[in-house]
């Protein structure tokens, strides 16, 4: 099986065997176009603000339509810790009310709940059965209080792949709103802002862009009619200098109120170029050459004696695929001095695939990937 696009589009992948994009992608080699056309910019004066407005906005339209949404959905932070730290700034708890988190969530999204169990609100923790997390015992925990269900889209830990969309169905009926974290899932398989409240995500993964941008969707319906963001910053109003800014502001009706001050602009050229290479190539076509590569790797590392963390079922899984592995850094510090780029720990090596990816990575992987027995 080839991959999905030439090798020769991105910096570095002559040299190596790169499975690593859960973590980190290598460099498209359009980003470096759009991050010198943006240095260049800035020797342009008021015409380099211009250009970074356009920009701005076809980033926005970019990502919007990687989420079946709408560009005044979007706000463009600084990374996914941040969006999710505005959600939790913004939705007004009360001592008594809990949040529903599970035992496979990035430490991003388990953080800034903890910090409010001090205001008296409750975390619940789900726990996961083979390494996924069942809807069932998420909404087993929704009640009256529940504000919040936190989730990712795909597991950073297992690679398992929530049915966020019939999650939603259920949370409608409540009071309990949906953040789902798409870092893991967006730019591999669809995801859809209508079958959830907030969506985060960062720019560096398998959006194939650069560190800088964060992305935080609002689905703007009237279930989050009652968010007041309590910080915002002289991008979050509709009139900065107007004559009553020392005593009151307006905030924007879309999603900009979220958006504090200036981005990082060379993040955005950068997001604007490959959101728009990647809705170009098709993420259902994405999706299917992810799954289909998967199949190969999962046959062949059960082959070679270990467990795999990650489903079966192409439905339940995205382009991580993890095994049980219990010196995980060692077995990834081994592999990297052989140019093979995985990551290890948590028990666990994860191998991700991604549009450059193709049967020949996944063969040099399961070669140089030790024997289990050899590890004890």
């Amino acid at each position: 099986m080839k991959s999905l696009v030439d090798k020769s589009l991105f910096l570095g992948l002559d040299s190596c065997t790169w499975l690593y994009s859960g973590a980190e992608t290598p460099t498209l080699r359009g980003t470096l176009d759009a991050v010198n056309e943006y240095l260049h910019m800035r020797s342009k004066g008021p015409f380099g603000r211009e250009k970074n407005t356009l920009v701005e906005a076809v980033c926005k339209q970019n990502v919007a339509r990687l989420l079946h949404g709408r560009a005044d959905d979007i706000a463009l932070i600084s990374n996914t810790s941040e969006a999710i730290g505005i959600i939790a700034g913004s939705i007004p708890f009360r001592q008594g009310d809990n949040i529903i988190i599970n035992t496979l969530e990035f430490p991003s999204g388990v953080l800034p709940w903890l910090g409010l169990q001090q205001k008296g609100v409750e975390v619940r923790v789900v726990g996961h059965t083979n390494w996924q997390v069942s809807i069932e015992d998420i909404l087993a925990q929704v009640d009256n209080r529940t504000r919040l269900v936190m989730t990712s889209h795909v597991s950073y830990m297992s690679g398992s792949r929530m049915d966020y969309r019939r999650l939603y169905q259920s949370l409608k009926k409540t009071d309990a709103l949906l953040l789902l974290d798409v870092t893991q899932s967006m730019g591999v398989v669809p995801v859809y802002l209508e079958d959830t409240d907030f969506i985060v995500c960062s720019s560096y993964k398998w959006l194939l862009s650069i560190h800088g941008a964060g992305i935080l969707a609002v689905n703007q319906s009237d279930r989050v009619r009652d968010l007041v963001f309590r910080t915002p910053g002289w991008r979050s109003i509709q009139e900065q200098f107007g004559p009553s800014r020392f005593e009151t502001y307006t905030l924007h009706e879309d999603a900009r109120r979220y958006e504090r001050g200036f981005p990082s602009y060379a993040s955005l050229y950068s997001l604007a170029y490959s959101t728009g290479f990647l809705a170009d190539v098709g993420i259902e076509n994405v999706e299917q050459h992810v799954l289909r590569l998967g199949d190969e790797l999962i046959e062949q590392v059960r082959t070679r004696g270990y467990e795999v963390m990650t489903p079966d079922e192409p439905s339940q899984r995205a382009g991580n695929i993890s095994i049980v592995c219990d010196q995980g850094s060692t077995v990834a510090g081994r592999l990297q001095q052989q140019d093979v780029y995985v990551w290890g720990g948590d028990g666990r090596v994860r191998a991700s695939i991604h549009l450059f990816n193709g049967s020949a990575d996944v063969e040099k992987f399961i070669e140089l990937l030790p024997n289990p027995s050899s590890l004890k």
